[in-house]
C-alpha cells in the first residue's frame, strides 16, 4: 500500500499540484479502492521503453531537434539544445552517415531503466560501423525521459571528447606495363615506420620501445617524432625497410601500439624518355589540388599524377585510402579506435604501347635531339595504338628523386618538353587532301576522273577573291585528275574540289570523321577543328580547309585515326591505348560508315599512287617487299602571305603491308616542327623510311 501511496503523491507532483492538496486528493482515492489506484497508474504517460522508442525513431530520421526534447531535464542543463543538434549533424556527416538502425536486446524486465541496445551505422568511409550500448532513463516532471551523455552516441566519447575521421595513405600504386608486359612505371616496394603525433597516447614510451627495437638512441628517435608535433596529423618516418627487410615493418606495427607501417614505395620509369609523354608522371600534390581533392582522401605530402596515364588513370592506379574513426581529447590527442578501412591497393593497367615500334617512331621524328615533332602508329585491326611519342621527350624520374638546376632548366625551356605533340592539334597541310578525296567521292561531287588544268601555278574563283589566290607547288604540266593531284599534292585542284563539296557537305562529313568531338581515350586529347567559329566565313576559308590550312587543325592521332578508315572498309575505329585483361583488343568502332568501302579502297589505291608514281611526292619511301600508300604535306605558318618569317610544319601519313597483304597492318602520322630549308616534309622519310625496312626485313 505504501508503495502505491509514494506512486500516486509522485503523478500529483507530476501535473504540479502541491503537497497539501495532493495529501487531501490521496485520502480520497485511496477511499475508491483499488480500481482508482489503477487508474492513477495507468495514466502515468508513457513507459521507458516506448520513450526510448521514439528517441531512436527520431534518430533513424535525423529528428535530433524531437530526440532533444525527449531528454532529462538534468540533461538539458548540461548541454543546450544547439550545441546537442550540432555534435549529431556534424558526427553523422564526418563519417557519411548513410543509414542509422537501432535494435533493442531483450531483457527480462518489462520497462526497465536501462535499455541495452546495439547500433548499425552504414557509412560511406568505413562501410558497416556495429556496437552495443546501454541507454539510462528517469523519471521527472515530464514523465520517462533519457538520461543523455556523449556515450549515447558512441560508447567510447565522453563529454570533452571529439570524434575524428584520419584517411591513412592509400595501397600500393598500380603499375603500367607495355602491351608485351615490359615495365614503363613501376614501384621500387619500400615500407616506412614511424607515427603519427597525435595519434599516439604516450610519445615517450612508444618512442622508447622502437628505438629499443630498431638498436637505435631513445633520444635520436623521440627527437625526431617530437618534431612531427608541429603537424601532429602527418606520418613521421623513424626508419625505411627495403627488400626482404620489408616484413619487420608490418612485425613492429603489431608489437608496439601507436606504431605504424607505411608504403614508401618510390615510383620509377624504366624507359625513361622512351615513354615519358604515355605514362607521365607523379609528383607530391599541390595545395590547390588537395583543395580540391582532399574529400578523396588525399592528404599533404601524397604523390599524385600530373600527366600522361598517370594523370588520367590516377583513380584506378592510386587505389582507395584507408579510414580511422576515433575520439580524441579537447587537445586532438587520440583515445580509442572506434572503426577504420584498411587501404586498397591500385590497379595495374596494360598499354597497347609496342616498344620496338616506339623506339622506330622516336627515330623516324627525330634525326637531331633539337627536333620538335610527333607520331602516332596505330594497328588498323582494332585501333591500338602501338606508339605514341612527342620530341623533345624528358625523364619523369627527375620528378621523383628531384630536379637539380640543369634538369629544371631543360623541363621549362622554350622546346616544351612535357608537351605531348602527339595530341595536340595543328595545321595538318597537305594530309588533309586524302580526307577531302574522301569527302568529294562519297558525296559524289567528284569522281576519280574530274579534271582540271592547273598549269598557271595559281588561282582564284573570281575577282571577288580581290588578291587573294591559291598556288600550287610545280606539277609535270597538263591536265590533272585526283590520283595525280594527290601524287603531286596539288594545292588549286584540292581547292576547286572543296568549293565543289561546298561548307554544309564538307561540315556535315568533317563531323562523321570526327572533328569538334573528344576522344574516348584517356590523356585528354585536344579535339580537332576546321574553323574557330565551327563555320565557314568564306569560300577563300573552305578552299583553305580543303588542302589543310585556313584554321584547320589536327592532332597526330586524330589523323592517324581518319587514315584508319581506309583500311576499315568506311568505319572509323576508336584508338585505344589500353589493353584489356592481358588479351587482345577487339575493335570498336567510333564511327561507322563515315565513308564506303567502295571509297574507302580508293583513297588506299591513292595513297599508294603517291608513292608509286613518277613525281609522286613520297616516291622516294619506296621499299621492296612492301606496300605502301602515304601522303605528303608541309603547313605553313605565318601571320600573312606577304610575312617573311615562314615557320613550317612538315607531315607524313602512311600506312604500310607485306606486299602480298591485301591491307595494312600499321597506320601513321607524324609531323616535325621547323622544317623550313629542310626540306619540308621530306626532312621526315630517311627516319620513316629506316622504320619501314626494320619492320618488314
Amino acid at each position: 500500500m505504501e508503495e502505491q501511496k509514494k506512486r500516486i503523491v509522485e503523478w500529483f507532483r507530476r501535473f504540479k499540484i502541491n503537497k497539501k492538496t495532493a495529501l487531501i486528493s490521496l485520502s480520497v482515492v485511496l477511499v475508491t479502492g483499488v480500481a482508482g489506484v489503477v487508474y492513477a497508474t495507468q495514466d502515468s504517460g508513457p513507459g521507458p521503453k516506448t520513450v526510448m522508442n521514439r528517441y531512436i525513431d527520431y534518430w533513424e530520421q535525423g529528428k535530433y531537434d524531437s530526440m532533444y526534447n525527449l531528454l532529462s531535464n538534468e540533461s538539458k542543463q548540461k548541454v543546450k539544445k544547439k550545441a546537442f543538434v550540432k555534435r549529431h549533424k556534424a558526427i553523422a556527416e564526418g563519417i557519411q552517415q548513410k543509414d542509422i538502425q537501432f535494435k533493442f536486446a531483450q531483457t527480462h524486465e518489462e520497462e526497465p531503466e536501462s535499455i541495452p541496445f546495439t547500433t548499425h551505422i552504414q557509412s560511406g568511409i568505413v562501410r558497416d560501423i556495429s556496437f552495443k550500448n546501454k541507454a539510462h532513463l528517469v523519471e521527472d516532471d515530464e514523465g520517462w525521459r533519457v538520461d543523455w551523455s556523449p556515450s549515447l552516441i558512441f560508447p567510447e566519447l565522453k563529454e570533452s571528447d571529439r570524434i575524428r575521421v584520419t584517411p591513412t595513405p592509400p595501397g600500393k600504386r598500380g603499375e603500367i606495363t607495355a602491351r608485351n608486359g615490359e615495365p614503363l612505371a613501376v614501384n621500387d616496394e619500400k615500407t616506412a615506420v614511424g607515427v603519427i603525433p597525435n595519434q599516439v597516447k604516450d610519445l615517450k614510451a612508444t618512442s622508447q620501445k622502437l628505438a629499443k627495437a630498431l638498436d637505435l638512441s631513445a633520444k635520436e628517435v623521440y627527437n625526431k617524432v617530437k618534431s612531427g608535433e608541429k603537424k601532429p596529423e602527418e606520418f613521421v618516418t623513424v626508419r625505411t625497410f627495403s627488400g626482404k627487410d620489408q616484413a619487420k615493418a608490418g612485425k613492429l606495427e603489431k608489437a608496439i601500439p601507436g606504431v605504424m607501417a607505411r608504403d614508401a614505395s618510390v615510383r620509377r620509369y624504366p624507359q625513361k624518355e622512351l615513354t615519358a609523354h604515355v605514362t607521365g608522371y607523379i609528383r607530391p600534390i599541390t595545395k590547390d589540388q588537395l583543395k580540391k581533392q582532399k574529400k578523396e582522401g588525399y592528404q599533404a605530402g601524397d604523390w599524385i599524377g600530373q600527366s600522361g596515364l598517370e594523370k588520367y588513370m590516377e583513380e584506378t592506379l592510386r587505389g582507395e585510402p584507408g579510414y580511422r574513426i576515433v575520439t580524441t581529447d579537447a587537445h586532438g590527442k587520440e583515445k580509442s579506435l572506434i572503426a577504420k578501412k584498411p587501404p586498397k591497393n591500385g590497379k595495374d593497367i596494360q598499354t597497347t604501347i609496342d616498344l620496338k615500334t616506339q623506339k622506330q617512331m622516336v627515330s623516324a621524328i627525330q634525326r637531331k635531339s633539337t627536333d620538335k615533332g610527333g607520331g602516332v602508329a596505330l594497328d588498323p585491326k582494332n585501333g591500338d595504338i602501338l606508339a605514341m611519342v612527342s620530341a623533345p621527350s624528358y625523364d619523369p624520374n627527375t620528378f621523383i628523386k628531384g630536379m637539380s638546376r640543369s634538369d629544371w632548366a631543360q623541363i621549362s625551356s622554350s622546346s616544351q618538353p612535357l608537351a605531348n605533340r602527339a595530341k595536340v592539334t595543328y595545321a595538318p597541310g597537305s594530309t588533309m587532301k586524302a580526307i577531302t578525296s574522301a569527302i568529294g567521292l562519297d558525296s559524289k561531287k567528284i569522281t576519280p576522273k574530274t579534271h582540271y588544268n592547273t598549269d598557271s601555278g595559281k588561282w582564284q574563283k573570281d575577282s571577288s577573291w580581290g588578291g587573294y589566290f591559291v598556288r600550287r607547288v610545280d606539277n609535270p604540266g597538263g591536265g590533272v585528275d585526283l590520283a595525280k593531284a594527290l601524287a603531286w599534292s596539288d594545292n588549286i585542284y584540292f581547292a576547286r574540289v572543296g568549293l565543289k563539296i561546298g561548307g554544309p557537305t564538307m561540315i556535315k562529313y568533317l563531323k562523321q570523321f570526327g572533328f569538334d568531338e573528344k576522344m574516348d581515350i584517356p590523356l585528354d586529347v585536344t579535339p580537332s577543328q576546321y574553323s574557330n567559329d565551327k563555320k565557314f566565313q568564306s569560300e577563300i576559308q573552305l578552299a583553305d580547309t580543303s588542302y589543310g590550312q585556313g584554321q584547320l587543325l589536327i592532332s597526330p592521332i586524330h589523323l592517324a585515326t581518319m587514315y584508319n578508315t581506309f583500311a576499315n572498309d568506311g568505319d572509323m575505329l576508336k584508338p585505344r591505348i589500353l589493353m584489356k585483361d592481358d588479351t587482345t583488343n577487339k575493335p570498336k568502332i567510333w564511327k561507322k560508315d563515315v565513308i564506303s568501302p567502295k571509297v574507302s579502297a580508293k583513297v588506299r589505291e591513292l595513297l599508294t599512287g603517291v608513292v608509286t608514281k613518277p613525281k609522286g611526292s613520297a616516291r622516294d619511301l619506296r621499299t621492296p617487299g612492301v606496300s605502301l600508300g602515304a601522303k605528303t604535306g608541309t603547313a605553313e605558318l605565318k601571320a600573312s602571305r606577304d610575312d617573311k618569317y615562314q615557320r613550317q610544319l612538315g607531315w607524313l601519313a602512311w600506312m604500310a603491308g607485306k606486299d602480298k597483304d591485301d591491307k595494312p597492318d600499321i597506320v601513321c602520322a607524324a609531323f616535325v616542327d621547323e622544317v623550313q630549308d629542310r626540306g619540308g616534309s621530306h626532312y621526315l622519310f630517311p627516319g620513316v623510311k629506316k622504320m619501314i625496312k626494320a619492320r618488314y626485313r
